[in-house]
Formats: C-alpha cells, structure tokens, sequence
C-alpha cells in the first residue's frame, strides 16, 4: 500500500481484506508526509461498536508490507472481541509457530514475559498482552492483538504471516522432524495385542513426522525415512537447506 505516505495528518483510508474491510488513519505534524500508519481490524463478528481485535501501527518502512499483513491478521481473527488480554501464552505460540527451526532447546522467556526466534533474515517477539512484533532490518510490523478470543494458535499464525512477509527466501522453507515417541503399552492406546513386542511386552513406535513452514507435512515409519522425505520436498520446491 505505497499510497499511504500520501495521506494527509488524519486522513482516513480503507483496506478491503478478504474477511472485512480495515480503516486506516494516518498520524503525522503539518507539512510532514511520513509519520505512522494506525489500523483497527475488527473481529470477524464485528459488534455496534465496531468490535476491534487488533491495532496495527505502521510506519513509512514497513507501508509497502500493509495490505499483506493486514490481510493475514484479519484471516485469524477471533469470531467476537471483548477488552481482555489474549489468552494465548508466549512460550505456546513459539511451539505453535510453522516458522521457526527447532524448539530443542527450550522455549526461552525474558523478564518482561516475551518469547522471541528468528528465521534468516527476519526476528519475532510476542508478549502476553498480545504485542507481536516482526523485525527485519529498518522494517518493523506491529500489531497489539486484543480479547481473549486470540488463543495461541491464532497468535502463531500472526506470527508466522509477519515472518514469512520479511524472512530472506530460504526460510520460507524451514524444515523439521519430530522425535518418535518409542516404547508404549498397547493397552495405553487400545491395542489389544500383535505388532512388534519387545521390552517387557511393550510395543515399539518409531513414526515421524517431516513438517515445512510452507504447511507441508509428512508421517512416515521412521525418523531417517522423516529426514528423506523432508530434503526431498526441498529439492522439490527449490529451497536450500538452511
């Protein structure tokens, strides 16, 4: 949306998302052209009184970016807003997140209750009273998410719209394999027997899964077969390993 550094000191615009329009205004002192961006995007239900759900501030660096993210905030806003915090958690929305590589060494929080990762080229941060900024660069996409209807899935998927907008083209592919689960108790998952026993007649599960933060993803009998079919889908797509 270059035309927003056109706008005049509280100008309003309006951004049509598949999922509702966006109203814009513009913030900036006399005779000056950049300043910042502010835009309220409703709940899915939006009620009388307009029923916001978040609060994007943009500024110059980050204009041509606008129409994007607002489109991928307003795709998983909740369904009604109320005046609460989200009930999502940070360190919840990093293990929801498709963009991020690994999660092996733990999920680490800072004092002030954020959770941050980074991906090449691009960083995340989100706060428990629904702050999420992505960072790369001079360019900075902020939104406060507001209700308790953004639960940490929703707030991932925010997450992961800003991330992938700004990452370097070789994260856009980041893949991962998850650890199988190993030795089980048939009657804990209602087997009544047969498959390979072992370990005091405990059964064996050696599946994985090969996930993309493009969305793909894969089950597959073994950790080494996960690992195949993830470098496979990467050769397919014409990513570089990161």
């Amino acid at each position: 949306m270059p035309g927003l550094i056109l706008l005049a000191h509280r100008e309003e615009a309006v951004h049509v998302t598949p999922h509702g329009p966006v109203r814009l205004r513009k913030y900036a002192s006399r005779g000056e052209k950049s300043g910042f961006v502010r835009a309220a995007v409703p709940a899915r239900v939006p009620t009388r009184d307009g029923g916001r759900a978040a609060l994007v501030t943009l500024r110059p660096a980050a204009y041509s970016y606008a129409g994007a993210w607002l489109d991928g905030i307003a795709r998983y806003a909740p369904q009604s807003a109320d005046h609460r915090n989200p009930s999502a958690s940070p360190e919840s929305v990093r293990l929801l997140a498709r963009m991020t590589r690994t999660h092996a060494n733990g999920v680490p929080r800072q004092s002030d209750g954020s959770v941050g990762w980074s991906v090449p080229g691009a960083a995340a941060r989100v706060w428990p009273d629904g702050r999420v900024e992505i960072r790369a660069g001079s360019v900075l996409l902020a939104v406060r998410l507001e209700g308790s209807g953004w639960d940490s899935s929703r707030v991932a998927a925010v997450a992961d719209v800003g991330l992938r907008l700004l990452c370097a083209p070789q994260a856009r592919h980041l893949i991962r394999t998850s650890e199988p689960s190993g030795w089980f108790r048939p009657l804990d998952r209602g087997y009544s027997g047969g498959g390979r026993e072992r370990n005091g007649g405990q059964m064996y599960d050696g599946a994985s899964v090969a996930a993309c933060s493009c969305g793909w993803r894969k089950t597959v009998p073994s950790r080494l077969g996960a690992r195949g079919e993830a470098e496979a889908h990467l050769r397919e797509v014409g990513a570089v390993p990161c």
